[in-house]
């Protein structure tokens, strides 16, 4: 027999799927060894860890599993979630070269014309449309050019995982053309969501967003 309280007791509000997955993050990081945290590139700190991320660095909380700059500002969920399970990673992958699209790996087939509209199809049209606000953008993240022609830039995302960007001038047949490139193992790091994402988001600070 059901009593008046349980009867009239609130029901919990709903989570949605970002606090689902920071809780779930959160867990995850908070079981993962020090020594491994310290081996991606974490640097412990009073409340956590703090992670070198395009050029910045971010300090993550684990009490809450809030992620914040160096100026104290809370980062997009986007970027919250991508640091929480970087640093949650198991394994130790090699650190490799970004050399790969993101059509190459085996299970971005059927999603890489969708990827590639929300990175570099969007880049090409807002900070990539010349060549000198494409340079500007990528050195004002800490992108270091490593050819001329075309246009390529390796960007330090996180301390063992980098990715880059081939950028095309237009000419007389072809508009803008942009390719990101990413490690062969990058799967080994992040789940195929978390790349998409994590190319989206290396796009938005192009387009000088806050993290």
């Amino acid at each position: 027999m059901t009593n008046a309280t349980s009867r009239h007791r609130p029901a919990p509000p709903p989570q949605n799927a970002y606090q689902v997955a920071v809780g779930m993050a959160v867990e995850a990081l908070r079981r993962q060894a020090p020594e491994q945290i310290s081996w991606l590139g974490g640097v412990p700190s009073p409340a956590g860890w703090e992670l070198p991320v395009l050029g910045a660095s971010l300090a993550v909380d684990l009490s809450s599993g809030n992620v914040v700059t160096s100026r104290g500002e809370t980062v997009r969920p986007a970027w919250q979630i991508l640091v929480l399970h970087y640093l949650a990673v198991s394994g130790r992958p090699a650190r490799q070269p970004p050399h790969v699209t993101f059509a190459d790996l085996s299970a971005g087939r059927g999603y890489a014309e969708v990827c590639r509209k929300r990175t570099t199809g969007r880049l090409c049209a807002t900070a990539g449309k010349t060549r000198a606000s494409i340079h500007a953008a990528a050195v004002a993240i800490g992108g270091r050019r490593t050819a001329d022609e075309p246009l390529t830039f390796l960007f330090d995302v996180f301390p063992r995982l980098a990715t880059g960007l081939v950028w095309h001038d237009a000419d007389e047949e072809f508009p803008v053309e942009a390719t990101w490139l990413l490690p062969p193992n990058i799967e080994m790091f992040l789940a195929t969501e978390d790349i998409v994402v994590l190319c989206e988001s290396c796009v938005s600070r192009l387009e000088g967003k806050p993290f």
